[in-house]
């Protein structure tokens, strides 16, 4: 009996999965192949990557930025609840670091668009700026 049981326990072990990749429900960009390399050599950047990675990729030979990695500038004045500093995003949540004056290490927290974030170590608030995709 137990060498049975075991048998059961190796098939559906052995049985292959189906994964489905799933994003929270945001739209993905179709998934964009590279042409890849000849035989015998080995393939650049450009002719392996996919998906947003190929995109950003094409946009820099164009030399345009498609993901935006300024800083986001703190305005006088902001900072306050009634006024705090916006963070800008196409999704509904997104990981951001400040840097306090000092310090060589980044603060991390989550911004999500459902409420106003304090950070208590520099006493700023942050709020996300969600704005869609127009893909």
């Amino acid at each position: 009996m137990f060498a049975l049981a075991r048998s059961a326990v190796r098939s559906r072990v052995a049985a292959p999965a189906a994964y489905v990749r799933s994003f929270g429900g945001y739209p993905q960009p179709s998934p964009q192949h590279g042409s890849g390399a000849s035989e015998d050599t080995i393939a650049s950047d450009e002719q392996m990557a996919t998906g947003r990675e190929r995109l950003e990729l094409e946009a820099l030979n164009r030399g345009e930025q498609y993901f935006n990695r300024e800083p986001v500038q703190m305005m006088p004045g902001q900072g306050s609840f009634e006024n705090p500093v916006l963070v800008p995003s196409h999704l509904h949540d997104r990981v951001v670091g400040i840097v306090p004056k000092g310090q060589d290490q980044p603060l991390w927290f989550e911004l999500t668009d459902k409420y106003i974030h304090y950070v208590s170590e520099v006493g700023v608030h942050f709020k996300l700026d969600h704005q869609p995709l127009n893909e």
